[in-house]
């Protein structure tokens, strides 16, 4: 069965945010997001999901290392936490 447009892109956003959240649970601060160039859906799509983290910032991945089509994301950690 073939997926529809909306299939895969919930199912990047559901992975994306997966993986955002076991980064945070391990302490990683940096996580690089490539979500390709295209029309620009996923990477709108992405910076949405971020914004509903306070401790998130996100901006263009590094050009030379990365290209085009990649978001970094830096997690800030809270030192108090367990």
């Amino acid at each position: 069965m073939r997926m529809t447009n909306y299939d895969i892109l919930t199912l990047q956003l559901d992975t994306a945010k997966r993986q955002l959240e076991f980064a945070m649970r391990k302490r990683i601060q940096k996580i690089v997001f490539i979500h390709g160039v295209g029309e620009g859906v996923l990477k709108m799509e992405l910076e949405t999901l971020f914004r509903r983290y306070d401790n998130v910032k996100y901006y263009d991945a590094d050009l030379q290392k990365y290209g085009y089509g990649a978001t970094e994301v830096y997690i800030f950690q809270n030192i108090a936490a367990n």
